[in-house]
C-alpha cells in the first residue's frame, strides 16, 4: 500500500510539474492573451522537447505506430499513446549527436501527462487517434507551412475539399491546448469558431486554407498559432546572431 500511495505521489508530481514550471515562467504577467497563450505553448513545446521534432518526424511516427491505418475515431488507451510518444523521442535521439542527448524518459513524461491533461481532462484514459494526431501536429517544431498541409491532409476529402464537420472537430482538438495552459477564456473552443474561420466560403481547398490561417491577421481563435512560430524564428535568430 505505501509503495502504491508512493507510486500515485510521484505520478501526481509529475503531472503538476510542467504546469508548476510553468507558472514559475510568470507568463501571466503578459497583458496580451495572444502572445501569453503563445509564450506559454511555446514553453512547453521547448520543456517537452518538440522543437526538435519536425512534422515529417511526426508522420513517420504516426506511420510506425500503426495510426495511419485506424480510423481517426478510433480509441487510444493511455499505454498506447505512452508507447507512440515513446517511439517519436527514441528516434529524435538517435538523429541527434551524442553531445545533444535529450533525457528521454523525462520528456515521454512531460508529455504524456500535458497530453492527458489536455485531451482527457476528466479521466476517461482514452483518446482519439485524431485527437492525438491533431496535437501532436500542432505543437511539434518545424514549418508551420508544412504543418497545416498535414493537417489539411486529415480533413479534406479524396476531391481535396476541406470536410466542415472535420475542421470543427480539428478545433475542438487543437483549442485544447490553450485551454489546458488557462488560456480558455481566450482561445477556447466555441460554436461559432470553425464557420468564423471560413464565413463565406462553401468550398475550401488547400490553398484557400493556407491563406486563411497564415492571414494576417489570422482567424482569431487560432491567431496563437502562428505567433508561437514566430517565437521559435526570433530565437533562432538571436541564437545565429550570437
Amino acid at each position: 500500500m505505501i509503495e502504491e500511495s508512493g507510486k500515485r505521489r510521484r505520478t501526481m508530481a509529475e503531472k503538476r510539474q510542467l504546469f508548476m514550471e510553468m507558472r514559475a515562467q510568470n507568463f501571466d504577467v503578459i497583458r496580451l492573451s495572444t502572445y501569453r497563450t503563445a509564450c506559454k505553448l511555446r514553453f512547453v513545446q521547448k520543456r517537452c522537447n518538440l522543437h526538435l521534432v519536425d512534422i515529417w518526424n511526426m508522420i513517420e511516427a504516426f506511420r510506425d505506430n500503426g495510426l495511419n491505418t485506424l480510423d481517426p475515431s478510433t480509441e487510444i488507451n493511455v499505454s498506447r499513446l505512452e508507447t507512440i510518444i515513446s517511439s517519436i523521442y527514441y528516434q529524435l535521439n538517435k538523429r541527434l549527436p551524442s553531445t545533444h542527448q535529450i533525457s528521454v524518459e523525462q520528456s515521454i513524461s512531460l508529455l504524456l501527462n500535458f497530453i492527458i491533461a489536455a485531451c482527457d481532462s476528466e479521466g476517461h484514459g482514452k483518446l482519439t487517434v485524431f485527437s492525438v494526431k491533431a496535437m501532436l501536429a500542432t505543437m511539434c517544431g518545424g514549418k508551420i507551412l508544412d504543418k497545416l498541409r498535414y493537417i489539411f491532409s486529415q480533413i479534406s476529402d479524396s476531391n481535396g475539399l476541406m470536410v466542415f464537420t472535420k475542421f470543427d472537430q480539428l478545433l475542438r482538438e487543437v483549442l485544447k491546448l490553450p485551454t489546458a495552459v488557462f488560456e480558455g477564456p481566450s482561445f477556447g473552443y466555441t460554436e461559432q469558431a470553425p464557420r468564423s474561420c471560413f464565413p463565406q466560403q462553401k468550398k475550401v481547398m488547400l490553398n484557400m486554407f493556407l491563406d486563411t490561417l497564415m492571414a494576417d491577421p489570422p482567424p482569431q481563435c487560432l491567431v496563437w498559432l502562428p505567433l508561437m512560430h514566430r517565437l521559435a524564428h526570433v530565437e533562432n535568430d538571436r541564437k545565429s546572431v550570437v
